[in-house]
């Protein structure tokens, strides 16, 4: 039986799309965003029970301080909230 609601944020629509296949049979509703930008609002909106929160958006740019930062945003906002961070980066130290 489908339950929960997850929010999940990723620059990459391929990335999106491959989750929302997968997350769609566990949550009752998947809400993707591309961009972080109305992330705060969209949590408000939606209400969801987890997050999951890519750690890179800026071409070029993988040190995973962009995602830290957002997860910071969430924590003020929700601090009970959950958030798992994922990057496709193997590399970056934070990971």
């Amino acid at each position: 039986m489908k339950q929960g609601r997850i929010l999940i944020v990723d620059d990459n629509k391929n990335v999106l799309s491959a989750l929302r296949i997968l997350l769609n049979t566990y949550f009752e509703e998947v809400t993707l965003l591309s961009s972080p930008n109305t992330l705060l609002t969209m949590l408000k909106e939606k209400n969801p029970d987890v997050v999951l929160l890519d750690m890179n958006y800026s071409a070029g740019i993988n040190t995973g301080n962009e995602g830290l930062f957002w997860l910071s945003e969430v924590k003020k906002a929700a601090p009970d909230l959950p958030v798992v961070l994922f990057t496709a980066y193997a590399d970056i130290e934070l990971a």
